[in-house]
């Protein structure tokens, strides 16, 4: 008998330590998603100014049309994440579409009460999936639409014509127009698979 609870009580040491483990890989992973997120917002916004004061807002466009993907793409390959930047109102339909979790997520952070909950300013989520073959964890990060994006993602009435012009030539079917101060425009999206 005495056995029988030795073995019982090392099963849950052992399975404890795993999950504890688990837990603490978790979260050092998710603090890396954090920080690889804040980097492209840096990168990104850091470039759309630069190019905006020196080549005015309509260059603006090439910077989210070859700039953004290729920072997430050479983010994915140096990490092995995937990370893509995705919205409810797509302007790429090939690039920027979320898929169902995606989706769900961006609903919840342009729900107001999400929105009021944030005392941080930081908007984002994450979501850790075990299944027998894999174990996934992903992470999102709300962009929320500041002063620069309305040039580009504003109500139809406050972007030039110059810009308009263009983004109807480049992006026939954008619905990335609309936007107010503030609204949550899309999200940087991360996902990590484990086997």
């Amino acid at each position: 008998m005495r056995k029988v609870k030795l073995i019982i009580v090392l099963l849950l040491t052992s399975w404890s330590t795993c999950c504890v483990a688990d837990a603490d890989d978790d979260k050092a992973l998710i603090f890396d998603m954090q920080s690889t997120a804040s980097m492209f917002v840096k990168t990104l916004g850091k470039t759309l100014k630069t190019t905006i004061n020196s080549k005015g807002p309509t260059a603006a466009i090439s910077v989210c049309k070859t700039v953004a993907p290729n920072l997430a793409n050479q983010l994915s390959r140096e990490t092995g994440w995937k990370i893509s930047r995705v919205s409810l109102k797509v302007r790429n339909p090939l690039i920027g579409t979320p898929d169902t979790w995606e989706r769900k997520q961006l609903i919840a952070f342009s729900n107001d009460s999400f929105l009021d909950s944030s005392k941080s300013g930081l908007i984002e989520t994450y979501f850790v999936e075990d299944e027998t073959e894999y174990r996934s964890i992903r992470y999102m990060r709300a962009l929320p639409t500041g002063p620069i994006c309305l040039t580009c993602h504003g109500r139809p009435k406050d972007i030039p014509d110059e810009v308009a012009s263009a983004l109807e030539q480049l992006y026939p079917h954008d619905k990335a127009i609309g936007y107010s101060l503030g609204d949550i425009r899309g999200a940087i999206s991360i996902q990590v698979n484990r086997n």
